[in-house]
Protein backbone atom coordinates (compact mmCIF):
# COMPACT_ATOMS: atom_id res chain seq x y z
CA UNK A 1 0.00 0.00 0.00
CA UNK A 2 1.74 2.94 -1.50
CA UNK A 3 -0.06 6.13 -0.01
CA UNK A 4 -2.16 4.88 2.64
CA UNK A 5 -4.79 7.44 4.00
CA UNK A 6 -3.73 6.08 7.54
CA UNK A 7 -1.16 5.25 9.11
CA UNK A 8 -1.86 2.46 12.49
CA UNK A 9 1.10 1.94 15.31
CA UNK A 10 1.09 -0.72 17.43
CA UNK A 11 3.66 -0.11 19.75
CA UNK A 12 4.36 -2.87 22.11
CA UNK A 13 6.02 -3.93 25.38
CA UNK A 14 5.20 -7.11 26.86
CA UNK A 15 1.89 -7.48 25.96
CA UNK A 16 2.01 -10.87 24.81
CA UNK A 17 -1.48 -11.57 26.29
CA UNK A 18 -3.46 -8.77 24.19
CA UNK A 19 -1.37 -8.40 21.16
CA UNK A 20 -3.50 -10.43 18.72
CA UNK A 21 -6.76 -9.44 20.23
CA UNK A 22 -5.04 -5.74 19.22
CA UNK A 23 -3.55 -6.48 15.73
CA UNK A 24 -6.83 -8.03 14.90
CA UNK A 25 -8.83 -5.19 15.89
CA UNK A 26 -6.98 -3.06 13.52
CA UNK A 27 -7.40 -5.43 10.29
CA UNK A 28 -10.83 -6.30 10.79
CA UNK A 29 -12.11 -2.18 10.85
CA UNK A 30 -14.61 -1.39 8.30
CA UNK A 31 -12.53 1.31 6.56
CA UNK A 32 -9.43 -0.35 4.95
CA UNK A 33 -7.10 2.38 3.99
CA UNK A 34 -4.39 1.93 6.22
CA UNK A 35 -0.98 0.78 6.93
CA UNK A 36 0.49 -1.15 10.35
CA UNK A 37 3.53 0.00 11.59
CA UNK A 38 4.32 -2.59 14.36
CA UNK A 39 7.01 -1.47 16.89
CA UNK A 40 8.50 -3.70 20.23
CA UNK A 41 10.45 -2.12 22.88
CA UNK A 42 12.43 -4.75 23.71
CA UNK A 43 10.21 -6.96 25.40
CA UNK A 44 11.28 -8.91 28.31
CA UNK A 45 9.07 -11.98 27.80
CA UNK A 46 11.00 -15.11 26.51
CA UNK A 47 10.15 -14.52 23.12
CA UNK A 48 6.46 -14.36 23.38
CA UNK A 49 6.04 -10.81 21.98
CA UNK A 50 7.45 -11.40 18.77
CA UNK A 51 6.15 -14.76 18.23
CA UNK A 52 2.33 -13.18 18.00
CA UNK A 53 4.40 -10.56 15.54
CA UNK A 54 6.02 -12.64 13.30
CA UNK A 55 2.13 -13.95 12.48
CA UNK A 56 1.68 -10.73 10.79
CA UNK A 57 5.11 -10.77 8.92
CA UNK A 58 3.45 -11.47 5.87
CA UNK A 59 -0.04 -9.34 6.59
CA UNK A 60 -0.61 -7.12 3.42
CA UNK A 61 -1.46 -4.03 5.75
CA UNK A 62 1.88 -4.59 7.58
CA UNK A 63 4.62 -1.98 6.36
CA UNK A 64 6.81 -1.89 8.74
CA UNK A 65 7.96 -4.53 11.66
CA UNK A 66 10.62 -3.28 14.28
CA UNK A 67 12.58 -4.46 17.07
CA UNK A 68 14.55 -2.55 19.57
CA UNK A 69 17.59 -3.98 20.76
CA UNK A 70 17.32 -1.77 23.91
CA UNK A 71 14.24 -0.74 25.83
CA UNK A 72 13.40 3.36 24.68
CA UNK A 73 12.69 4.08 28.33
CA UNK A 74 9.19 6.14 27.36
CA UNK A 75 6.46 5.04 24.97
CA UNK A 76 6.52 8.62 23.84
CA UNK A 77 10.22 7.65 21.96
CA UNK A 78 8.12 4.55 20.37
CA UNK A 79 5.24 6.96 19.66
CA UNK A 80 7.81 9.49 17.33
CA UNK A 81 9.89 6.48 15.81
CA UNK A 82 6.31 5.16 14.53
CA UNK A 83 5.31 8.51 13.05
CA UNK A 84 8.84 8.67 11.21
CA UNK A 85 7.90 5.43 9.71
CA UNK A 86 4.89 6.45 8.91
CA UNK A 87 3.19 7.34 5.25
CA UNK A 88 -0.77 7.98 5.97
CA UNK A 89 -1.79 12.09 6.05
CA UNK A 90 -2.99 10.81 9.76
CA UNK A 91 -2.35 8.28 12.45
CA UNK A 92 -4.19 5.98 14.69
CA UNK A 93 -1.81 5.03 17.98
CA UNK A 94 -3.34 1.44 18.86
CA UNK A 95 -1.83 0.59 21.98
CA UNK A 96 -1.08 -3.20 22.19
CA UNK A 97 -3.11 -3.85 25.12
CA UNK A 98 -6.78 -2.10 24.34
CA UNK A 99 -9.22 -3.04 21.57
CA UNK A 100 -11.83 -1.44 19.78
CA UNK A 101 -14.91 -1.38 17.81
CA UNK A 102 -14.87 -2.40 14.23
CA UNK A 103 -15.87 1.34 12.93
CA UNK A 104 -13.72 3.13 15.18
CA UNK A 105 -11.12 4.13 12.11
CA UNK A 106 -14.38 4.82 9.81
CA UNK A 107 -15.79 7.26 11.83
CA UNK A 108 -12.95 9.00 12.98
CA UNK A 109 -11.39 9.53 9.45
CA UNK A 110 -14.77 10.69 8.37
CA UNK A 111 -15.08 13.60 10.77
CA UNK A 112 -11.25 14.67 10.94
CA UNK A 113 -11.46 14.65 6.66
CA UNK A 114 -14.73 16.44 6.63
CA UNK A 115 -13.91 19.22 9.34
CA UNK A 116 -9.78 19.36 8.41
CA UNK A 117 -9.07 19.03 12.02
CA UNK A 118 -5.79 18.30 13.64
CA UNK A 119 -7.69 15.73 16.27
CA UNK A 120 -10.90 13.23 16.06
CA UNK A 121 -11.20 11.14 18.97
CA UNK A 122 -14.33 9.30 20.64
CA UNK A 123 -15.81 8.04 23.87
CA UNK A 124 -13.94 5.21 25.81
CA UNK A 125 -14.66 2.38 28.55
CA UNK A 126 -12.14 1.06 30.93
CA UNK A 127 -12.45 -2.81 31.18
CA UNK A 128 -9.58 -5.19 33.20
CA UNK A 129 -7.84 -8.56 31.94
CA UNK A 130 -10.94 -10.09 32.83
CA UNK A 131 -13.18 -8.33 30.51
CA UNK A 132 -14.98 -6.38 33.54
CA UNK A 133 -16.02 -2.83 32.55
CA UNK A 134 -16.05 0.54 34.80
CA UNK A 135 -16.51 4.13 34.28
CA UNK A 136 -13.82 6.54 32.86
CA UNK A 137 -15.25 9.48 34.97
CA UNK A 138 -12.52 12.19 33.25
CA UNK A 139 -15.06 12.05 30.21
CA UNK A 140 -17.82 13.00 31.94
CA UNK A 141 -17.51 16.55 30.77
CA UNK A 142 -17.95 15.45 26.82
CA UNK A 143 -22.04 15.02 26.94
CA UNK A 144 -22.12 15.49 22.98
CA UNK A 145 -21.02 15.59 19.50
CA UNK A 146 -18.56 18.67 18.84
CA UNK A 147 -16.00 20.00 16.61
CA UNK A 148 -13.71 23.35 18.35
CA UNK A 149 -11.13 25.06 18.16
CA UNK A 150 -8.00 23.64 19.37
CA UNK A 151 -7.19 26.28 22.02
CA UNK A 152 -11.02 26.60 23.34
CA UNK A 153 -10.25 22.73 23.73
CA UNK A 154 -6.90 22.75 25.57
CA UNK A 155 -8.67 25.92 28.23
CA UNK A 156 -12.45 24.38 28.81
CA UNK A 157 -11.23 20.77 28.97
CA UNK A 158 -7.94 19.80 28.89
CA UNK A 159 -6.42 22.14 31.56
CA UNK A 160 -7.29 20.42 35.14
CA UNK A 161 -7.27 16.85 33.47
CA UNK A 162 -6.60 14.68 30.59
CA UNK A 163 -9.95 13.93 28.98
CA UNK A 164 -8.49 12.04 26.24
CA UNK A 165 -8.96 8.33 27.62
CA UNK A 166 -5.57 7.41 26.15
CA UNK A 167 -4.21 7.24 22.12
CA UNK A 168 -6.14 4.40 21.24
CA UNK A 169 -9.34 6.61 21.07
CA UNK A 170 -7.77 9.31 18.83
CA UNK A 171 -6.70 9.71 15.22
CA UNK A 172 -4.41 12.66 14.44
CA UNK A 173 -2.93 14.34 11.79
CA UNK A 174 0.73 13.27 11.00
CA UNK A 175 2.58 16.64 9.88
CA UNK A 176 1.73 18.72 12.86
CA UNK A 177 2.39 15.14 15.33
CA UNK A 178 6.25 15.98 13.51
CA UNK A 179 6.12 19.61 14.00
CA UNK A 180 5.49 20.22 17.57
CA UNK A 181 8.09 20.67 20.33
CA UNK A 182 9.39 17.32 21.24
CA UNK A 183 9.24 17.37 24.72
CA UNK A 184 6.34 15.24 25.30
CA UNK A 185 9.03 12.53 24.55
CA UNK A 186 10.92 13.23 27.88
CA UNK A 187 7.81 12.15 29.91
CA UNK A 188 7.12 9.09 30.95
CA UNK A 189 4.07 8.91 32.52
CA UNK A 190 1.97 12.42 31.28
CA UNK A 191 3.66 12.56 27.65
CA UNK A 192 0.48 11.49 26.11
CA UNK A 193 -1.75 15.15 27.89
CA UNK A 194 1.55 17.07 26.61
CA UNK A 195 1.11 15.88 23.24
CA UNK A 196 -2.66 16.30 23.18
CA UNK A 197 -1.86 19.86 24.10
CA UNK A 198 0.71 20.60 21.83
CA UNK A 199 -1.51 18.70 18.74
CA UNK A 200 -4.78 21.24 20.00
CA UNK A 201 -2.35 24.25 19.41
CA UNK A 202 -2.54 23.59 15.41
CA UNK A 203 -6.13 23.05 14.61
CA UNK A 204 -9.64 22.09 15.29
CA UNK A 205 -10.46 19.32 17.72
CA UNK A 206 -13.83 16.83 17.09
CA UNK A 207 -15.46 14.50 19.25
CA UNK A 208 -17.51 11.78 18.53
CA UNK A 209 -19.83 10.60 21.44
CA UNK A 210 -20.12 7.13 21.16
CA UNK A 211 -18.07 4.28 22.72
CA UNK A 212 -15.54 2.90 20.00
CA UNK A 213 -12.35 1.98 22.07
CA UNK A 214 -11.81 0.04 25.02
CA UNK A 215 -8.98 1.05 27.37
CA UNK A 216 -7.44 -1.89 29.32
CA UNK A 217 -6.37 -1.04 32.73
CA UNK A 218 -4.40 -4.33 34.47
CA UNK A 219 -1.61 -4.63 36.71
CA UNK A 220 1.46 -4.35 34.58
CA UNK A 221 -0.32 -1.14 32.47
CA UNK A 222 2.06 1.64 32.57
CA UNK A 223 -0.56 4.93 33.63
CA UNK A 224 -1.37 2.73 36.99
CA UNK A 225 2.81 2.36 37.71
CA UNK A 226 3.45 5.78 36.95
CA UNK A 227 0.72 7.01 39.49
CA UNK A 228 1.53 5.16 41.91
CA UNK A 229 5.70 6.08 41.52
CA UNK A 230 5.19 9.62 41.93
CA UNK A 231 6.48 10.18 38.35
CA UNK A 232 2.67 11.09 37.16
CA UNK A 233 2.35 13.67 39.69
CA UNK A 234 6.46 15.54 38.66
CA UNK A 235 4.91 15.72 35.10
CA UNK A 236 1.96 17.50 36.07
CA UNK A 237 4.03 20.40 36.19
CA UNK A 238 5.67 20.51 32.95
CA UNK A 239 2.42 20.09 32.17
CA UNK A 240 1.05 23.33 34.17
CA UNK A 241 4.67 25.31 33.19
CA UNK A 242 3.30 25.34 29.28
CA UNK A 243 0.10 26.02 29.72
CA UNK A 244 0.92 28.98 31.85
CA UNK A 245 3.78 30.13 29.11
CA UNK A 246 1.77 29.79 26.20
CA UNK A 247 -1.36 31.86 27.56
CA UNK A 248 -3.78 28.34 27.89
CA UNK A 249 -5.52 29.05 31.59
CA UNK A 250 -6.27 32.60 30.93
CA UNK A 251 -9.95 31.83 29.57
CA UNK A 252 -12.19 34.54 29.89
CA UNK A 253 -11.13 36.41 32.61
CA UNK A 254 -8.31 36.37 35.73
CA UNK A 255 -11.06 34.61 37.94
CA UNK A 256 -10.84 32.00 35.42
CA UNK A 257 -7.46 31.94 35.21
CA UNK A 258 -6.79 31.93 39.06
CA UNK A 259 -9.81 29.31 39.70
CA UNK A 260 -8.08 26.96 36.83
CA UNK A 261 -4.71 27.30 38.71
CA UNK A 262 -5.77 26.77 42.16
CA UNK A 263 -7.93 23.33 41.00
CA UNK A 264 -5.19 22.65 38.72
CA UNK A 265 -2.47 22.55 42.11
CA UNK A 266 -4.87 20.58 44.03
CA UNK A 267 -5.41 18.20 41.72
CA UNK A 268 -1.61 17.15 42.69
CA UNK A 269 -0.34 14.38 44.60
CA UNK A 270 2.50 16.66 45.86
CA UNK A 271 3.82 17.06 49.45
CA UNK A 272 2.46 19.23 51.77
CA UNK A 273 5.44 21.54 51.68
CA UNK A 274 5.06 21.74 47.79
CA UNK A 275 1.62 22.26 47.83
CA UNK A 276 2.02 25.31 50.43
CA UNK A 277 4.68 26.94 47.82
CA UNK A 278 2.30 26.32 44.82
CA UNK A 279 -0.61 27.87 46.29
CA UNK A 280 1.06 30.85 47.75
CA UNK A 281 2.02 31.60 44.28
CA UNK A 282 -1.28 30.00 42.21
CA UNK A 283 -4.16 31.29 45.03
CA UNK A 284 -2.65 34.07 47.78
CA UNK A 285 -5.85 34.79 48.60
CA UNK A 286 -7.12 30.75 49.58
CA UNK A 287 -9.97 31.73 47.82
CA UNK A 288 -10.28 28.32 45.57
CA UNK A 289 -8.63 26.26 48.21
CA UNK A 290 -11.73 26.80 50.44
CA UNK A 291 -14.17 26.38 47.43
CA UNK A 292 -12.74 23.08 46.29
CA UNK A 293 -12.66 22.25 50.33
CA UNK A 294 -16.72 22.20 50.09
CA UNK A 295 -16.67 20.73 46.75
CA UNK A 296 -14.95 18.08 48.22
CA UNK A 297 -17.65 17.66 51.18
CA UNK A 298 -20.57 18.11 49.15
CA UNK A 299 -19.35 15.18 46.96
CA UNK A 300 -19.00 12.68 49.54
CA UNK A 301 -22.52 13.49 51.05
CA UNK A 302 -20.90 15.17 53.92
CA UNK A 303 -22.37 18.47 55.46
CA UNK A 304 -19.09 20.44 56.73
CA UNK A 305 -18.18 19.80 60.65
CA UNK A 306 -20.54 17.11 61.06
CA UNK A 307 -17.78 15.10 62.07
CA UNK A 308 -14.67 14.76 63.16
CA UNK A 309 -13.39 13.85 60.03
CA UNK A 310 -14.95 16.78 58.33
CA UNK A 311 -12.88 18.84 61.53
CA UNK A 312 -9.52 17.24 60.53
CA UNK A 313 -10.17 17.97 56.87
CA UNK A 314 -10.89 21.57 57.56
CA UNK A 315 -7.74 21.77 59.76
CA UNK A 316 -5.40 20.38 57.24
CA UNK A 317 -6.85 22.47 54.40
CA UNK A 318 -6.14 25.41 57.09
CA UNK A 319 -2.81 24.72 57.60
CA UNK A 320 -1.43 24.75 53.65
Amino acid sequence: MNNPLVSVIIPNYCHAQFLDERIQSVLQQTFQDFEVIILDDHSLDNGASREVIEQYRHEPHVSHIVYNEVNSGSAFRQWHKGLELARGKYVWIAESDDSCDKTLLEKLTNIVVQHGAVIAFCRSVMYNANGVKSHYEWQDVLAEDFVVDGKYFITNYLVNRNCIANASSVLFRRVDALCIDQQYMQMKAEGDWMFWILLAECGSVCFINETLNYFRQHAENTTKKSISSGVAAKEHIEVYKHLVVNGLLSGYSKYRERKNSAFFALSLSLDKETTRTLMQYWDPYYIFRVLFFFKRIQKKGRKLFCNMNALNDAENVASL
